[in-house]
């Protein structure tokens, strides 16, 4: 009786033990003699920066449509917005970042982020031309916003009344313009072309 007495406190020892320990595991260290949490050091775990949210979709779910139109994809404001006419036109450059050249040793080419009636150009300057390599469009009363929105909501229209983004693609999948719709109207477009 008495080894089964002691069996039976040694199981209640150790369950006892194992519940201390997943207890503790559960809770954040205390750091010595503060009572608080310890605070865990930048090389511990790296913190992860996210992007934030659009306000108009912040807290939804967004609902995609995928579309193929090599066309759009490819020249979605038909005639392209050069940086000459938009500098013409009261664009201003905001930043410039140099970037080393690809495809030519010893060559640094420039980024220009040129902002021009509330639309957002990223532009790839290099000897020969400047290339544009991001836009983000929310006012569509330049020009070139008006041939945007012209091109742009006759192919989107049917996936438009059913979704909250419409992701347009080519067939190599290089060059991408996604339009954002709120309450149903064109509220943002975002073009991606392809550059090497």
């Amino acid at each position: 009786m008495f080894a089964a007495l002691v069996s039976f406190a040694a199981k209640v020892v150790s369950a006892t033990s194992l519940c201390a320990v997943v207890l503790l595991s559960a809770s954040p260290p205390v750091a010595a003699g503060t009572g608080e949490p310890a605070r865990k050091s930048a090389t511990q775990r790296p913190r992860i920066s996210r992007p934030a949210a659009s306000a108009p979709l912040a807290g939804r779910v967004v609902r995609v449509a995928r579309l193929t139109n090599d066309s759009l994809a490819g020249q979605p404001f038909g005639e392209e917005p050069t940086m000459q006419e938009l500098l013409a036109s009261g664009a201003k450059v905001v930043a410039r970042r140099p970037f080393k050249n690809l495809h030519e040793a010893g060559q640094v080419d420039t980024i220009l982020l040129v902002r021009h009636q509330g639309n957002v150009f990223e532009f790839y300057r290099a000897p020969e031309k400047d290339l544009l390599r991001d836009a983000t469009i929310t006012n569509f009363q330049p020009a070139y916003g008006r041939r945007l929105r012209t091109r742009l909501e006759p192919a989107c229209r049917a996936a438009a009344a059913t979704s909250d983004k419409v992701r347009i693609g080519d067939t190599e999948r290089t060059n991408y313009v996604s339009v954002l719709y709120q309450s149903g109207r064109l509220s943002a477009v975002r073009v991606e072309p392809y550059l090497d």
